[in-house]
């Protein structure tokens, strides 16, 4: 493993990006293959289809070959669980570092910080009624200026809240159980977003930094990280995951 690991500061994630289409050398795949535990292992192999493997292999080797850029731990030696609602994270995890994984179509996406992220990316050409989605799960207000819009541009807005509430589930924790209409996004710029909670949620606005993007087009990404006030830093990278770090 190399010398000059990357670093990061409070109030910056570091992205990282692989394109499954990209990603085929067969000995390339069989390295990956070879730092999975047996549980990984054996859920890779419940996927029926081909293309929803590779994606799963590729995205354990991401997260693996991320980390290790921190931290002197070789990929394969790295050990994850899972916390009360289901989401990955690091056994007794080095320098505090904390992760999160997505993917969707082709691309994969993982992003470490030292506070507590949540990433959702998103393939947009997915031949789905987003309407009806935010009719059922959006909150009264997220809908309200959902529908104000003109009909073109509501499609993308729709990945826009999707996307963001992905993420700020994730970093909490808690998934669903949180309930998609119990919290509301307000977006007037990817750089101006702010967030509202029911009460029920205990959660207070500006201890949250969130984050938009399009990585390539036909796709949104969005980020959430726990930091109170501080400005956020992204920085992200396209990367092959290497079998040498």
């Amino acid at each position: 493993m190399s010398q000059g690991r990357a670093s990061l500061k409070p109030g910056t994630v570091h992205l990282w990006l692989a394109n499954c289409a990209e990603i085929r050398d067969p000995a390339l795949l069989a390295r990956y293959r070879g730092w999975l535990s047996g549980a990984e292992h054996a859920r890779q192999q419940r996927y029926r289809f081909e293309r929803d493997r590779h994606r799963d292999l590729v995205a354990r080797a991401l997260v693996r070959t991320s980390l290790s850029r921190y931290a002197p731990v070789d990929p394969g030696q790295w050990q994850f669980e899972q916390g009360e609602h289901g989401k990955p994270r690091l056994h007794h995890p080095p320098l505090g570092l904390n992760f999160n994984l997505s993917h969707s179509h082709e691309l994969v996406v993982c992003a470490i910080a030292l506070n507590p992220v949540g990433i959702d990316i998103e393939y947009c050409g997915r031949p789905n009624d987003v309407l009806a989605i935010a009719e059922r799960y959006f909150s009264a207000v997220e809908s309200k200026a959902l529908f104000a819009l003109p009909p073109d541009e509501q499609r993308e807005r729709f990945f826009d809240y999707w996307t963001l509430k992905e993420a700020y589930m994730k970093a909490r924790g808690e998934g669903i159980s949180l309930g998609l209409a119990n919290f509301s996004f307000r977006l007037s710029s990817a750089d101006a977003i702010t967030i509202g909670f029911a009460e029920s949620l205990r959660d207070d606005p500006d201890d949250w930094q969130f984050g938009l993007f399009r990585p390539q087009p036909g796709y949104r990404m969005a980020l959430a990280l726990r930091q109170r006030l501080a400005p956020l830093t992204v920085a992200s990278f396209h990367v092959v995951p290497p079998v040498q770090l």
